[in-house]
């Protein structure tokens, strides 16, 4: 066919180590991205269960501590000893204690509730921003080391069939024709060589 050309491959070599480069940053790009994608699920999960429940509890406990320390240092402040009122040193204590605990408890679902809020929008805009990169992993990369086999197989298919044709074709000098000289023919002899010309013989006819 006119303007066809042959394929120019130097080495299918290279299309493998393509091939298996690409099979490596798969399996890498797409482990990477399952470890962040759970730890990501794991922290929010932390933060929207976990942590609430946990300080809930605590809230519970510090509310309780609080009103058991007001009673101890209320009951103390009631007793009298020889006539005088105890300074209720410890209990004042122990209830300033239970009511710090108590605001440390607050502060710390205050932030909860602001690091849950916060850590939700960022999971999201990441996972938004690593969809298209995520596609093209699982569909695009895929795609890329398929047809690269194919084109692999297909050119070791046509280098087993070519080399067997390669061999068995006829060899063509490209010396220019050689024409083998020829020697020249002799005539033939004949009796008349020995004969006078026409003219002498008209002329011995006439004399």
């Amino acid at each position: 066919m006119a303007g066809s050309q042959g394929a120019n491959i130097h080495s299918v070599d290279a299309l493998k180590d393509v091939r298996a480069a690409l099979i490596k940053f798969q399996e890498r790009a797409a482990t990477a991205l399952g470890d962040l994608r759970q730890k990501i699920d794991r922290t929010v999960s932390w933060l929207e269960l976990d942590r609430p429940s946990y300080w809930r509890e605590q809230e519970l406990r510090a509310f309780d501590q609080v009103a058991s320390a007001r009673v101890s240092y209320e009951t103390c402040r009631l007793r009298t000893v020889g006539g005088r009122h105890s300074d209720c040193i410890e209990e004042k204590k122990a209830f300033e204690k239970a009511k710090m605990r108590m605001e440390y408890v607050r502060l710390k679902q205050a932030a909860v509730r602001k690091w849950m809020v916060q850590a939700g929008r960022e999971a999201n805009e990441y996972r938004a921003r690593t969809s298209t990169f995520q596609r093209t992993i699982e569909n695009d990369v895929p795609l890329m080391i398929a047809q690269l086999g194919r084109m692999i197989d297909a050119i070791e298919a046509y280098s087993e069939t070519a080399t067997p044709m390669a061999a068995t074709a006829p060899v063509v000098s490209s010396a220019p024709n050689s024409v083998e000289p020829v020697a020249p023919v002799e005539p033939e002899s004949t009796d008349n060589d020995t004969a006078q010309p026409p003219t002498a013989v008209q002329n011995e006819i006439h004399e």
